[in-house]
C-alpha cells in the first residue's frame, strides 16, 4: 500500500535538502467534522502521552480531588510530560505523601531529568535515577492515587483489566467516539496501557475536551492552561505555547512525533504525527499549521518564534543549516 504521508518538515544544510519528515494532520470539531487534512486522517495512532488529560480524567473520576484535597498543580503534574526540575519533584511527591502511598510504587521506570541542570544535579547526589525523575511520574502518582481511592490493588494498577485502567479506556472511548471494543492498546514507555486510534479521533477528542462543562475534564484543561510549567518545564514547547497564548490554546506532546493541540475559541482540535517517529522538529510542524488556522496572533508567533525555525547547529553550536515546515493544506470554513 503507497504512503499516504505528506510532507511536512525539511531539515536543510548549506543549501542542501538532508532530510524531509513526512507525516499527517488532522483538525478537527467535538462534532467529528473533518476542517483541514494533510496526509491520511484515518493514519492509526498511538496517543502516547497526548493521552495524559484523558488518563487524568479517568484517575480524578474517583474523586480523588476531593479525598485528598488535591490542588490544580496536582491535577497538572498527573497530565504532564514533565521535565523532572524540583518543582516538578515537589509537586509529584505532595500528591504521593498526600494520598499516602509510597514512592517505591510508582512503575513507570526510572530515567535522569530531562532538564539537563536538573539531571547534572541529580548525578552528583545519587548512582542511578529515580522514578519520580520520569517525565509520566505525575501521571502514575494519580493512577495509585485513583487505585487507593477504589480500595483496589497498587501493585498492579498498570494491568489493563486493573479497575483504573478500565476507567481510562471508558474515557478514551468516549472523548474519540470510538467503541472500546474497537481501539487498539499497546504498552507505553512508562509500562502503562496506551491507545491507538485514527489521527482525526486523537484530533476530536482533543476538541471535546476544551469544549467540555463538566467539572472534571474542565478542571483539567483549566489546571494544564493555568500551571503550563508544570506539564513540560523550562524550554518545552507545551509550555511556551500554553504562556504564550494565555492559555487560550491546550498543547500535549507525544513519543514519536505525535502532538495534539485544541483551540479554546474555535473549539477545534489539532492533531500531528510524523511517520519518522522522530519528535525533534514536531514544533516546526505544528508552528506552521497554528499560524496557517490564525490560532497564533502576532506577538504569540514572535515569542515562539524560535520553535518555528530553528538553526541546525553541530556539536560547537555552530550554526550550519535551518528546520523548516513544508506543509501546505487548506481549510473549510470555521
Amino acid at each position: 500500500m503507497p504512503n499516504s504521508a505528506a510532507p511536512l518538515v525539511s531539515v536543510e544544510r548549506a543549501g542542501v535538502e538532508e532530510a524531509i519528515h513526512l507525516g499527517h494532520l488532522a483538525v478537527v470539531g467535538a462534532d467529528g467534522e473533518v476542517r483541514a487534512r494533510l496526509g491520511d486522517p484515518d493514519h492509526l495512532t498511538y496517543f502516547r502521552s497526548c493521552a495524559k488529560p484523558f488518563q487524568s480524567i479517568g484517575s480524578l473520576g474517583t474523586g480523588i480531588a476531593s479525598r485528598f484535597d488535591l490542588r490544580p498543580e496536582h491535577v497538572a503534574i498527573m497530565s504532564a510530560s514533565h521535565n523532572g526540575e524540583p518543582r516538578h519533584v515537589e509537586i509529584v511527591r505532595d500528591l504521593l505523601a498526600r494520598t499516602g502511598v509510597p514512592e517505591s510504587a510508582l512503575q513507570c521506570g526510572a530515567h535522569w531529568p530531562i532538564h539537563e541542570p536538573s539531571a547534572a544535579l541529580a548525578r552528583r547526589q545519587m548512582d542511578e535515577p529515580l522514578p519520580i525523575f520520569n517525565n509520566c511520574s505525575g501521571k502514575h502518582a494519580g493512577m495509585l492515587a485513583a487505585a487507593t481511592a477504589l480500595g483496589a490493588p497498587l501493585d498492579t494498577y498498570l494491568e489493563p483489566d486493573h479497575p483504573v485502567q478500565r476507567r481510562i479506556s471508558d474515557v478514551i472511548a468516549d472523548y474519540t467516539h470510538r467503541r472500546s471494543a474497537t481501539i487498539h492498546y499497546g504498552t507505553d514507555g512508562c509500562s502503562a496501557p496506551n491507545a491507538a486510534v485514527p489521527l482525526a479521533a486523537m484530533a476530536r477528542s482533543f476538541a471535546a475536551l476544551v469544549r467540555a462543562t463538566e467539572e472534571i475534564p474542565l478542571g483539567v484543561v483549566t489546571a494544564m492552561t493555568e500551571h503550563p510549567f508544570l506539564v513540560g518545564g523550562t524550554d518545552r514547547f507545551d509550555t511556551r505555547l500554553m504562556e504564550a497564548s494565555g492559555g487560550r490554546l491546550l498543547a500535549k506532546a507525544g513519543a514519536a512525533g505525535a502532538h495534539c493541540t485544541a483551540d479554546r475559541e474555535s473549539g477545534l482540535g489539532l492533531t500531528i504525527k510524523l511517520d519518522s517517529g522522530d519528535g525533534t522538529w514536531t514544533a516546526v510542524a505544528v508552528m506552521a499549521a497554528l499560524d496557517r488556522l490564525g490560532w497564533l496572533r502576532p506577538g504569540e508567533r514572535e515569542a515562539l518564534s524560535a520553535f518555528a525555525r530553528p538553526t541546525l547547529r553541530n556539536h560547537r553550536r555552530m550554526a550550519v543549516g535551518i528546520v523548516r515546515p513544508v506543509l501546505q493544506f487548506a481549510v473549510t470554513a470555521m
